[in-house]
């Protein structure tokens, strides 16, 4: 696994969607916008099932001068080493060190089970990126790369300009934010859970283009709350205020985890508050 698309696995919502449409792509229009501007939710993951997707994404992607996601993903290779240091605990602390003893060999005994030989490496690392491990790990690894960069290789390839979002620096600090107490009860949660169903709820949901759906599924992780403002309202914040600025004077596919779409703080409202007409795009049997 790529670690710069560590930070994009874990799904960041757990606010109910309430979008009424199934579907995944929405249009962005404004009086006298030039150029129109499709917001597509992805899901991020190498599993097969979440590549396929109707003539009408293609239609938009192929219209589109720019392709926008969370990150560069070509940009950030060269980050590797440096989004591998953010990934480590603070020197010298090892997850023992945020679990009592019985939690701990807990958790210890099912990520052994479920991650195998990478499980050592968590001891070291912030519970935060297992807690992505372990929901990768539920999901197949047909493709080479994530949805999301797989889109943009298609970019790339056609000659459109991509651009990020967001920087990983930006994406390291948000989860910095996070307490590694707080971390570590995300982490005990999904191994207790234990729901190897769930990851694939979530993608059946996805598949069937059901944001309200995918979202119940998500919101059972229980993330808490500084990790709900500081992964999905705070960044929905920033994207919005850069997208906007990108919007001016080109057509936009922005391809971004489909978590970022829905709710009162997501990007769909905070682009309708700013005065832009923002519609569902429905598959053409609907």
């Amino acid at each position: 696994m790529r670690i710069a698309t560590v930070l994009l696995v874990l799904l960041p919502a757990l606010v109910p969607g309430q979008v009424g449409h199934r579907t995944l792509l929405w249009q962005v229009t404004r009086p006298g916008m030039a150029d129109t501007t499709h917001l597509f939710g992805t899901m991020h993951t190498r599993d097969a099932r979440a590549f396929q997707f109707g003539p009408e994404v293609a239609q938009a992607f192929i219209a589109s001068e720019v392709v926008a996601g969370e990150l560069d993903m070509e940009g950030t290779k060269k980050l590797d080493a440096a989004v591998m240091d953010a990934m480590f605990l603070p020197k010298g602390m090892t997850l023992d060190r945020l679990y009592r003893k019985r939690e701990y060999k807990e958790v210890i005994g099912v990520l052994k089970e479920r991650l195998g030989p990478v499980a050592p490496l968590c001891v070291r690392i912030r519970p935060f990126y297992t807690v992505a491990m372990l929901s990768e790990a539920e999901l197949g690894s047909d493709s080479a790369v994530v949805l999301d960069a797989w889109f943009q290789a298609k970019a790339q390839e056609a000659g459109k300009q991509v651009v990020g979002l967001e920087t990983v620096t930006e994406q390291i600090e948000a989860v910095e934010s996070i307490p590694l107490k707080e971390q570590a009860g995300m982490l005990l949660q999904a191994v207790r859970e234990d729901d190897r169903n769930g990851m694939n709820q979530a993608l059946e949901a996805y598949l069937a283009r059901d944001l309200d759906a995918l979202m119940v599924e998500v919101r059972s992780s229980g993330m808490p709350e500084v990790a709900d403002r500081v992964l999905l309202q705070d960044r929905n914040l920033r994207m919005t205020e850069r997208l906007e600025k990108l919007m001016r004077g080109h057509a936009v596919f922005v391809a971004v985890g489909a978590a970022h779409l829905p709710g009162e703080y997501g990007l769909i409202e905070r682009l309708r508050r700013l005065g832009y007409t923002v519609l569902p795009v429905l598959p053409a049997q609907e």
